[in-house]
């Protein structure tokens, strides 16, 4: 399926000062089926491969008619001419709603702003940015996938000896399980894969609430391997995984459209900054409803 591609500009004027890339500067987009690379600019019937940067406009949307859901993307600054460039961005994936809790069209349908004005697109964004970092802060849950598709290598510590690894955030998919039986350092170290046989991932899909991952990983009480359990220490164990949801749920991206339907009135109305907390100490989130904290409490890790 192509992918359009929301490019966000958040200074244009700097960027098309003589200083820096001058007019006619260019936001240029490549594409690589892997995150490590190799890079190429976006082709094909209709793509954008660069995208000229103008005065007073803050979004823009390039099309790439070859890209599909795994695809990796990453963007540069660039004068006329390619002499002067700018470093390229960190890779990212291009999700349904983008790496974000809500979609940029459901906000947009809920201020009334027509879908092909992108006027106030990039300020939008920064809102649903925010009310993303703040819902998934506020609950410790990783309700966007994360990274959109495939696996990354991540490493866990364990606080005593177990047959269960608690990730409270999620598991959306898990491929490779390697434990070490004492702490490693955070690259390399002396890994022992565990045979796929030997670990389960927990509660079973009939015992989960609708939508939810997987929150834990068990290791077998009958293991055929080496391991039989997972060793106390840091970084000691070492997994190919995704972290979260598989979609985010329907009411979290409803309480995040909410709050930033609540940010752009309150930007139009100049509402005051006000920031309360809870009868226990945790964060009470601006923008959010009595009803829609409720939502929020159904899904925190509550930490002791």
């Amino acid at each position: 399926m192509p992918n359009p591609v929301t490019i966000t500009v958040e200074n244009p004027s700097e960027i098309l000062d003589a200083g820096l890339y001058g007019a006619g500067a260019l936001v240029r987009l490549q594409a690589a089926v892997a995150e490590a690379g190799p890079f190429a600019d976006v082709s094909g019937t209709g793509s954008d491969p660069t995208t000229t940067v103008e005065l007073g406009r803050r979004a823009y949307t390039a099309m790439d008619p070859n890209g599909i859901q795994s695809t990796w993307y990453r963007t540069r600054y660039e004068n006329v001419g390619a002499s002067r460039v700018s470093d390229w961005t960190d890779p990212f994936q291009v999700a349904l709603e983008g790496g974000l809790i809500c979609s940029l069209y459901d906000v947009k349908q809920r201020v009334n702003i027509d879908e092909d004005d992108d006027t106030a697109d990039e300020l939008l964004l920064e809102f649903i940015r925010h009310a993303t970092d703040d819902i998934i802060g506020a609950t410790h849950r990783q309700f966007v996938r994360s990274p959109a598709t495939g696996t990354a290598t991540l490493l866990f510590d364990v606080g005593r000896d177990s047959r269960e690894l608690q990730v409270p955030k999620g598991i959306a998919t898990l491929t490779q399980l390697e434990v070490a039986t004492q702490s490693q350092p955070d690259s390399g170290g002396t890994y022992v894969t565990v045979p796929v046989a030997d670990w389960f991932l927990r509660p079973v899909t009939a015992e989960r609430e609708r939508g939810w991952p997987a929150t834990k990983v068990v290791i077998t009480d009958r293991p055929t391997g080496a391991i039989p359990h997972f060793y106390a220490g840091y970084n000691v164990v070492r997994a190919a995984i995704a972290l979260g949801f598989a979609a985010v749920p329907g009411d979290i991206a409803g309480v995040g459209e909410s709050a930033v339907v609540r940010r752009w009135k309150a930007k139009q109305s100049g509402q005051a900054d006000i920031v309360g907390s809870s009868e226990f100490g945790a964060r009470t989130l601006r923008f959010i409803s009595p009803e829609e904290r409720l939502v929020l409490d159904r899904y925190r890790v509550y930490r002791v």
